[in-house]
Formats: C-alpha cells, sequence, structure tokens
C-alpha cells in the first residue's frame, strides 16, 4: 500500500500543486465583498489570526478530503499494483474535491446555494481552466503517458462529480448546524442571503411606517374647529 502511494504521489504530486495553489486559489482574492462585512465593527488587533473556528473548518474539510482521496484510491487498487486507472480515478477525485472546496470557501458564512455562481467571473474562468486541463491530462495521449492516466468512462466521471460534491454537504452542514463552533464572523449569526433580499423586497414596497401621527384642522359650520386624526375613526371638534 506504501509503495502504491508512493508511486502515485511521484506521478501525480507536480500538477496536483499546480493547480492548488493555482488559479482556483488565486482568484479567491477578488472574491466581492459582503456588505455585512462592510458594515461591522474593527477587528480586534489583539485577537489571532489561526482562530478555533478556522481550524475546525481546516481540520474538517482536509480530513473528509483525505478520506474519499484513499477511499477510491483503496477502492481502485485490487491486486496491490498501481494501474493507470487506479492514479486517474485517484487523481481526478482528489481534484475535483479541491474545487467544490474552493467555492465553498467563497463565503464564511453563506452556504453553496446561497451564493451567486456568477459574482466571481475569475473563479468561473479559474475552474473552468481547471476542469479543461484535467480532460487533457486524462484524454490528451501525450499527457496521459507523462501523468500515467488513461479515459475514463462517463460513468466514471459521474461518480467522480457525486462523490466530490459532498464537501459542499459538509460545509453546509457546518455553517448551517454548527456556526458557533465553525464561524468567527463578526457579523452575527447565520443569516440567509435569500430571506435576507426578500424581506428588503416587501420593506421597499410597504415603505416604512412613520410613528407620527398626523393631524388636519378645518374649520365647522358652527364656528367650532374639528381635528382629524390620520389614526382616528371618528373626528375630534374642539371649540
Amino acid at each position: 500500500m506504501c509503495n502504491a502511494l508512493t508511486s502515485f504521489s511521484s506521478s501525480s504530486s507536480p500538477l496536483c500543486y499546480v493547480r492548488r495553489q493555482g488559479p482556483p486559489a488565486q482568484s479567491l482574492g477578488v472574491e466581492p465583498v459582503d456588505e455585512a462585512i462592510l458594515r461591522a465593527k474593527p477587528r480586534n488587533a489583539e485577537e489571532h489570526v489561526l482562530t478555533r473556528a478556522l481550524l475546525i473548518r481546516a481540520i474538517t474539510s482536509a480530513a473528509w478530503i483525505v478520506f474519499l482521496t484513499l477511499g477510491v484510491f483503496a477502492d481502485e487498487l485490487d491486486d496491490g499494483h498501481v494501474t493507470r486507472r487506479d492514479t486517474t480515478m485517484t487523481f481526478m477525485t482528489f481534484v475535483n474535491l479541491d474545487l467544490f472546496n474552493a467555492y465553498a470557501c467563497r463565503s464564511s458564512e453563506l452556504c453553496f446555494y446561497e451564493l451567486n455562481m456568477f459574482s466571481n467571473p475569475s473563479f468561473l474562468w479559474a475552474v473552468g481552466g481547471s476542469i479543461i486541463g484535467q480532460l487533457l491530462v486524462i484524454y490528451f495521449p501525450p499527457l496521459q503517458e507523462v501523468f500515467q492516466t488513461e479515459a475514463l468512462p462517463i460513468f466514471d466521471l459521474l461518480k467522480i462529480v457525486i462523490l466530490s460534491s459532498s464537501i459542499l454537504v459538509l460545509d453546509a452542514i457546518r455553517k448551517k448546524f454548527f456556526s458557533g463552533f465553525c464561524s468567527d464572523s463578526r457579523t452575527g449569526p447565520y443569516i440567509s442571503r435569500r430571506r435576507k433580499k426578500r424581506r428588503d423586497g416587501v420593506f421597499r414596497r410597504t415603505g416604512r411606517r412613520s410613528s407620527h401621527t398626523s393631524v388636519s384642522i378645518s374649520p365647522s359650520s358652527n364656528g367650532s374647529r374639528r381635528i382629524r386624526s390620520r389614526h382616528a375613526k371618528k373626528p375630534v371638534f374642539a371649540v
């Protein structure tokens, strides 16, 4: 098993390193800033950069990525010898787990289904380039010889996508049910962006209700003044 892992690492680690440290990770640096963060109070200068919540998120994500990657590798490794299919399946699972994890890291508060997919074009271009690179590695013959990969059928690709996307579910569970342990945001507890937008839309349509009562005074035929309040059912007469 150790020899098999060494063989896989020597053939695929260069591309994995370039992909992980390349455009997908760098594109997160140009992610649009949430308005709630801009309105939050300044960060305490004495707070640690490496917080408990950040460690929990990093450790749980890393553990899930390692678990699925080794699980696929062990499932494909039948006779103890690393084949091209073993290398390809493990490599694709590992790379796609990182891509889905990068998408989840776009926000520390919102789940993946609440994010605007098109708000960061740089991220889309980076992910698109990574996907094209993966397809070239497993379907372009010269790169197949370099990275010891082979073409995969569509069923295997679907299996890889389903397994890799499970990290989005893990991230949603952390943000929705364990925000007290996995979130150190200064913007408060978890708030759904969709519900917030819906609430703001209703508020703009109905308008803000004034707390003051408007009063109108009009003269009467008998010389008295009639005072009408906007909230009163009947006019009030004053001499």
